[in-house]
């Protein structure tokens, strides 16, 4: 039987459930979400480029997993199961950051609308990426990053170049790059 994503309002209150498909096609469904970012000690962040199998961000960069949160499953267990199902992660401490909205077409055919808590952690283990789910993984340096998604912007998910404009996001990421 398949899981269903959690459809919620403008206040985050679940008001139904549907498939992967049904929202995310066209203009997108608001539905729960969780985004992690991982860093390691020398403060880089563990980056995924998605797998081609990908129906939003195919062959882009993001942060190290996100994920649709699943009818009966709470944001951090979503943000663990990401982690194991995605990057074969299982021991890290997330801890959450902050919850925000956005909506954003990804390509003609399907969308993000998502109320998405970020979780953040530090992680200096293995990475072993689910070919299915990730096609290469590295842990960049955010002054890198944040010249290629000026220059390259293309190579970036829609969805993380609204991350890098949310203020808690970017401060974070600020603190944890330049306090090494």
């Amino acid at each position: 039987m398949a899981t269903h994503l959690i459809l919620v309002d403008k206040n985050d209150n679940q008001v139904g459930a549907t498939d992967v498909l049904d929202a995310h096609r066209g203009d997108a469904k608001r539905h729960r979400a969780i985004s992690v970012f991982l860093f390691n000690e020398k403060g880089e962040l563990l980056m995924q480029q998605r797998s081609a199998k990908k129906i939003v961000g195919a062959l882009q960069w993001a942060n190290a997993c996100c994920g649709n949160v699943h009818d009966g499953e709470t944001r951090e267990a979503c943000a663990h199961c990401r982690l194991k199902e995605e990057l074969g992660i299982t021991d890290v401490v997330l801890k959450p950051l902050c919850t925000f909205e956005y909506h954003v077409q990804c390509n003609p055919k399907f969308s993000e609308w998502e109320i998405d808590q970020v979780f953040v952690g530090e992680y200096d283990g293995a990475v072993q990426p689910n070919p299915d789910e990730v096609k290469a993984y590295a842990f960049m340096k955010i002054a890198d990053i944040e010249r290629q998604t000026k220059s390259k912007k293309e190579m970036y998910t829609p969805w993380f170049h609204i991350f890098l404009k949310n203020k808690n996001v970017h401060d974070e990421i600020q603190r944890r790059a330049y306090a090494k």
